[in-house]
């Protein structure tokens, strides 16, 4: 005789409908277990919605800055946000001990990587003899902008960029891309798409523009990522074309003074860590660093900054005392610095005694600013029969003798400051 095949446990889950009519099946094991589940998961899906809200609640009721508000034509940086950021707010968020600490603490990449020494300067230039693909620039300037510039863009292109001969500059403006939507479909992405295409645009129209793979903050690594574009761009074993013996960084609120940056930095040995700018009105809590407005450095310093995969940490906040703090890594018996400080030559437009020392006007808020401080700066030269060309440069020791000079107008400011208490645990002596 044969046994039946045996067969599965039959199923014994009650009709949906028993549970409308026995609500005690709800007390059995299994549903209770898949109850407080399904319980569970909604609560946690509750809360997290409910948190979302909370903060894009709190993000939308901060206080929103217009971009377009410009000061008025009397108003010096003391009577504008900027200068109270500066004076109160830029400087005095160094009371946190850990943000205080990346401006001391030693990095281990700019320590272990080859130093400046090692790098040299072999960059011959138009007109030294040698091969055309061999020959560098004098100088990389780079003016940072943002993308919505434009406007400034034309303008510097119009008025400030021909006094700059291209056998001896190269200058671009540099860019990162505009900060990223916080809702992927938004009128916000739509604008940072249009954004992005009429930047390409101009790209490709002018050819002079840098666009750095970061979002578009100066306090977020803008400069290093610069030097490490720099460093990449013109990097290659012995002689590259066009690689500059030294690298300007600029405001596009600043107008250099060409003539004088030829004859400041043509005697110079680029295979010497030169570190030039002005010190004149810097922040007192970080030992020597020169103002963000325009500074420049010889190519070894570049490269191995440039080179240097530095934390976070090492690179944020505070662009200008950044770059001194790198410097201060440097062995002071093989690498020494040669710093070059020009002082009140270089300064805010209102501040200064213009002559044809000066070395760069800053503070150029207003497009009128910069027509009328350019035209200056030429009329100024023309009274002194000097032509504004290449080989009519004032001698960099003039210029650095009258900058060891504080002009009445910025001793005013800097005492009306000082009245105002935005002297932050003494920041402005």
């Amino acid at each position: 005789m044969t046994s039946q095949p045996a067969k599965a446990y039959p199923l014994t889950r009650p009709p949906i409908k028993k549970y409308f009519t026995s609500p005690q099946l709800f007390l059995r094991p299994s549903i209770r277990l898949k109850t407080s589940l399904y319980t569970l998961s909604i609560t946690i899906i509750i809360l997290v919605i409910l948190a979302l809200n909370a903060i894009t609640s709190s993000s939308s009721s901060d206080k929103e800055v217009d971009i377009n508000t410009v000061p008025s034509h009397g108003d010096s940086p003391a009577d504008t946000g900027e200068g109270k950021d500066v004076a109160k707010g830029k400087d005095a968020h160094l009371v946190d001990e850990e943000i205080q600490r990346s401006f001391e603490e030693p990095d281990f990449s700019l320590l272990s990587s080859k130093q400046p020494h090692q790098i040299g300067c072999d960059i011959p230039l138009s007109g030294s003899g040698g091969s055309q693909k061999e020959q560098g620039v004098l100088m990389f300037i780079g003016i940072f902008s943002t993308a919505d510039r434009r406007e400034r863009r034309d303008l510097y292109r119009k008025v400030v960029i021909p006094d700059f001969p291209k056998e001896q500059f190269t200058v671009k403006f540099i860019l990162g891309t505009p900060p990223y939507p916080q809702e992927p479909i938004s009128e916000e992405a739509i604008n940072r798409s249009r954004y992005l295409k009429k930047i390409r645009a101009e790209m490709d129209e002018f050819g002079d523009m840098v666009m750095l793979p970061m979002v578009d903050n100066i306090d977020l690594g803008k400069t290093h990522e610069y030097f490490r574009w720099i460093a990449k761009e013109y990097s290659g074993e012995g002689r590259v074309k066009g690689r500059p013996q030294y690298v300007m960084k600029a405001d596009d609120d600043t107008i250099l003074v060409m003539p004088n940056l030829i004859s400041g930095f043509k005697d110079l040995n680029c295979a010497d860590n030169i570190y030039w700018g002005t010190s004149a009105g810097r922040s007192h809590y970080f030992g020597d660093y020169f103002r963000g407005l325009a500074y420049a450095m010889s190519w070894p310093l570049v490269s191995w900054i440039g080179n240097a995969d530095m934390p976070l940490a090492h690179i944020i906040k505070i662009e200008d005392a950044r770059t001194g703090q790198w410097l201060r890594h440097l062995d002071p018996i093989t690498d020494p610095v040669k710093r070059i400080d020009m002082g009140w030559t270089m300064g805010d437009w209102n501040q200064l005694d213009v002559g044809v020392e000066t070395v760069a006007l800053h503070w150029l808020k207003l497009d009128e600013w910069v027509v009328e401080q350019h035209d200056r700066l030429h009329k100024i030269w023309s009274d002194a029969n000097r032509p504004y060309d290449i080989e009519n440069g004032v001698s960099p020791k003039l210029s650095i003798k009258k900058g060891k000079q504080t002009p009445e107008e910025a001793q005013k400011e800097h005492q009306r400051q000082k009245e105002l208490g935005w002297d932050v645990g003494g920041n402005l002596d």
